[in-house]
């Protein structure tokens, strides 16, 4: 204990020549006038931004610690709303004091409306926040004017504005997660050079026919990607299909895949498109697969599903017209010995599929179904000898006879079950142990 108290009288900086010694307020880590600041800090990292300027007033100890854990902020209209009603600059300036380690900045959530404050807002937290390592952004028309500034700090940005100069993504040689409507917004539009290189996460809204030799340039040197999410992928043949997907293929880092494709006419395999990356992409561990079909061309099945041995998510969700031409069945998934979150649509199928879900999906933790008035107290039961289910969820379209005892009672039967959710009928309910 005498140990101790040398270090804190050591650690106390006083001045001499004055009656009254002045001690400024600098502690020692083991002093007891900062005891409990690190449950504090914990506590208050809870907090939203804007609560903990709320509780400064609260102590001493609360004023010390409540910004002591903001090492991330996010920039969006509600935050602009409020500042506006201030001096930017002066208000910027405080938070950048009252928050010095500030590592990165999101300003993706700011709109149209308060664009011609991101450069004067990015300037000042650059120039305060010292630590301040990644900057989150959206490429707008006035870009030009902070880009080649911030750029080195910009990591992640989307591209939301039309007729974009995206000859600014070349001030980013750090970016690793890109977000645009085209392919065309990764080449420069006068010499066709690719712009972006070595991502990370990709989301790309539209990819129609005509851009599978962009999508074999940007593949070719993005290689690193590890999550890709095509929103619209439309073809019309199923040679152009199979392109695709060999294009997909050579992403052998691939750990996420959001896919939506389009038909639009000619024959194709489904059974094809779906081998062909899960053969190659063996680190693939979440799968979302969409698809809209408007030709109805052929039966379809999801056998190929057995090649993504390392799944642990999977989402079948939002099959339309084509879903009723698939032979669901989860046959497939004996394969994928680790998938245990899986999102299915059962509109126009026969719940039967789910008899042998507990041996197909044996390690399964959470479970979504959507769309099926058919469910009743059998397939409760069938869902209940799930022996790792944790989580139920039901999106329902229509009504059912099922009732809260029988929800009650599938919880009481099942080994894990903590949660059933039931969304439907412009209601939720919830049912929990």
């Amino acid at each position: 204990m005498a140990q101790q108290l040398t270090q804190m009288m050591a650690s106390l900086e006083t001045t001499d020549g004055c009656e009254d010694r002045q001690q400024p307020k600098i502690y020692a880590k083991n002093s007891m006038d900062r005891f409990g600041d690190d449950l504090c800090e914990l506590l208050l990292s809870y907090l939203s931004f804007e609560d903990r300027f709320q509780c400064e007033s609260v102590s001493k100890q609360f004023r010390r610690t409540v910004f002591g854990s903001v090492v991330d902020i996010e920039i969006n209209d509600r935050f602009m709303r409020q500042i506006l009603n201030t001096t930017i600059a002066e208000t910027l300036a405080t938070i950048t004091i009252k928050c010095p380690k500030i590592e990165t900045i999101d300003c993706r959530g700011i709109r149209a409306e308060y664009g011609e404050h991101i450069p004067e807002v990015l300037a000042i937290f650059q120039d305060n926040c010292h630590n301040l390592r990644e900057i989150y952004c959206n490429l707008w028309q006035n870009s030009g004017q902070t880009m080649p500034t911030i750029g080195p700090l910009v990591t992640r940005i989307n591209v939301i504005d039309d007729n974009i100069d995206t000859q600014l993504l070349t001030h980013c040689h750090r970016l690793s997660q890109l977000k645009v409507d085209g392919l065309d917004d990764v080449f420069d539009t006068t010499s066709g050079q690719l712009l972006t290189k070595n991502l990370q996460k990709f989301e790309l809204n539209s990819c129609l026919n005509s851009d599978y030799h962009q999508l074999s340039a940007f593949v070719a040197h993005n290689l690193s990607l590890i999550c890709l999410d095509i929103s619209y992928y439309t073809y019309e043949t199923h040679d152009s299909l199979t392109e695709m997907c060999g294009q997909l293929s050579r992403l052998t880092q691939l750990r996420d895949l959001y896919l939506v494709l389009e038909v639009i006419g000619g024959q194709y395999s489904l059974t094809d498109v779906l081998r062909t990356i899960g053969v190659n992409c063996k680190q693939l561990k979440r799968l979302s697969l969409y698809i809209y079909d408007s030709t109805r061309s052929k039966r379809q099945t999801l056998d190929s599903l057995r090649y993504y041995r390392q799944l642990k998510q999977l989402r079948l969700t939002q099959f339309h017209v084509i879903f009723a031409q698939i032979d669901l069945s989860l046959d497939p998934l004996s394969d994928c010995k680790r998938l245990t979150h899986l999102e299915i649509n059962l509109i126009g199928k026969d719940v039967k599929v789910l008899i042998d879900c507990h041996k197909h999906c044996p390690r399964l933790q959470y479970l979504w179904i959507d769309g099926n008035e058919n469910i009743d107290t059998e397939c409760l039961s069938h869902l209940s000898r799930l022996p790792a289910l944790q989580t139920l969820v039901f999106r329902f379209i229509g009504s059912n006879d099922l009732s809260d005892i029988d929800f009650n009672d599938l919880l009481s039967r099942s080994p894990k079950l903590k949660t059933i959710e039931i969304h439907g009928n412009n209601e939720k309910k919830f049912y929990s142990i």
